[in-house]
């Protein structure tokens, strides 16, 4: 048995339940993929993506318990006892610690919520409510909930690989290495963590948003998916809804936007999408800010200044990896001046010299491949025509618009890499596949125009040739 801050994390029917768990949970992954992938060039990446998040997931539990000595993972486990005590006296008892909401006492569930860590939160609450269900099913084992909630994300991130290998086929390897083996993704996406959950429902999002908008398939089934797991990602955290909406509807707009045949319609359609996603979301912001006060237009700005408080204490007094924007004084143009910079430091940061701790220092790494890729494919095409195939294809502007705007919105409020590794993850697909597509739509583009200017110099030769065969045949009539 072996405790942290009082809390049980390891017992002995562990090693009963972890190796059971994961059996069956690969049983039905094997039986999944000869159902469904046995003809696909995705079948070789479905059990290794799956055995990646599992791996991501215990190794995450296992640093935060020995390296760390600690942390919210384990809270969110201790929380989540309160469901298995509430479906113990029974469904009704269940039911209304269920759909209780935070902060919220009755006399019905006060013996439950008295001592929940995040009950007061509802972010937090709402994450116990997902890990309460999973504990249910676990015989509350923080190890078989961890390799539980690493399947369901991952079952989130297969959604969003299928979803653009069906855009592109020929890129499986690729995307599949955007989506499922990127490390910081699969080991901060795979334990028991808010992060987990958010990254699961917005891969579910993304497939069902293409399959209704650009497939036309299954439409009740979809709009069922989008709403459930919308509807949780909300409530855990609002930002990315708030990041992803205006993103897919300038995905479904520029999609759709070649087939509108009056010329005057389509060339004012773009500034009406635009003005449309403004005001949609301005409305979606003061909406959420009813119902999550710290995304208010009103308390945006001084939320952001609060995180860039906290995490510069934290780094000045926890040895933690600390950053600044700069001033950020309350102002509007002060966050818009802090736009470049949020962005790069989320999309390329950690620098190596910036790691002051081994995990920090492996996320530094990845962040200098992707840095370093991402000046190759500048270095490679040029600026302005890689600005012209972002703007030209609706697929690869969706990824870079969507990872632009969760970029800034993190990195204007993590203000510590220790947080910011963590809540950057939902972008880091997007961009990277981002990156990879526009990759290979400019290598194409590139081949193309060789093509044509082959053909072209063969012709000019011919037509050389031709002039000259007359001059030839001439010079060899009797005189």
């Amino acid at each position: 048995m072996y405790q942290i801050d009082g809390i049980v994390i390891f017992e002995s029917i562990d090693y009963a339940l972890v190796p059971i768990y994961f059996f069956f949970i690969m049983l039905f992954a094997f039986a999944i993929r000869n159902a469904t992938l046995r003809d696909s060039p995705m079948q070789k990446y479905f059990i290794p993506g799956l055995m990646v998040k599992i791996a991501g997931g215990l190794s995450f539990g296992l640093i935060y318990a020995f390296y760390y000595g600690g942390g919210d993972t384990f809270y969110y486990y201790w929380d989540s006892k309160a469901f298995n005590m509430a479906l113990g006296d029974g469904l009704t008892q269940f039911y209304r610690l269920l759909t209780l909401p935070a902060g919220e006492i009755t006399i019905y569930t006060s013996k439950y919520t008295s001592w929940i860590c995040y009950f007061r939160d509802p972010a937090g609450w709402m994450a116990d409510k997902v890990y309460g269900i999973i504990s249910i099913f676990t015989l509350h084992s923080y190890w078989a909930m961890t390799i539980v909630m690493a399947t369901l994300s991952f079952s989130g991130a297969w959604a969003l690989y299928r979803t653009f290998y069906k855009l592109y086929p020929q890129l499986n390897q690729q995307l599949a290495y955007c989506v499922l083996f990127v490390p910081s993704v699969f080991f901060w996406g795979s334990g028991v963590l808010k992060d987990s959950i958010t990254f699961g429902c917005l891969g579910w999002i993304t497939y069902s948003s293409y399959q209704i908008f650009f497939r036309q398939k299954n439409v009740i089934g979809n709009l069922i998916i989008i709403l459930i797991t919308a509807y949780i990602a909300i409530e855990v955290k609002a930002y990315i809804i708030i990041s992803f909406l205006p993103a897919l509807l300038f995905w479904i707009f520029l999609t759709y936007r070649s087939r509108i045949q009056l010329q005057f319609i389509r060339v004012i359609s773009g500034p009406a999408v635009i003005v449309m996603s403004l005001v949609f979301g301005y409305l979606l912001v003061g909406k959420l800010g009813e119902e999550f006060s710290k995304f208010s237009l009103q308390n945006v700005v001084s939320t952001s200044q609060n995180y860039q408080i906290w995490h510069s204490y934290l780094a000045e007094t926890s040895h933690a990896s600390g950053y600044s924007l700069g001033t950020i004084d309350g102002s509007w143009q002060s966050i818009v001046k802090a736009f470049p910079r949020a962005v790069t430091v989320t999309l390329f940061q950690p620098f190596l010299w910036q790691a002051h701790s081994i995990v920090i220092l492996l996320s530094a790494f990845e962040s200098t491949f992707i840095l370093g890729f991402t000046l190759y494919i500048l270095y490679k095409n040029g600026l302005k025509r890689t600005l012209a195939a972002i703007i030209g294809n609706p697929n690869v502007f969706f990824c870079f618009f969507y990872s632009i705007i969760f970029a800034f919105s993190v990195g204007l409020t993590a203000y510590n890499f220790g947080a910011l590794v963590r809540y950057k993850i939902p972008c880091m697909p997007f961009f990277l596949m981002g990156l990879v597509i526009l990759n290979h739509l400019t290598a194409v583009d590139r081949k193309k125009r060789e093509q044509e200017a082959g053909q072209h110099r063969v012709k000019k030769q011919m037509g050389r040739a031709i002039q000259r065969k007359p001059q030839l045949a001439f010079g060899k009539l009797p005189s």
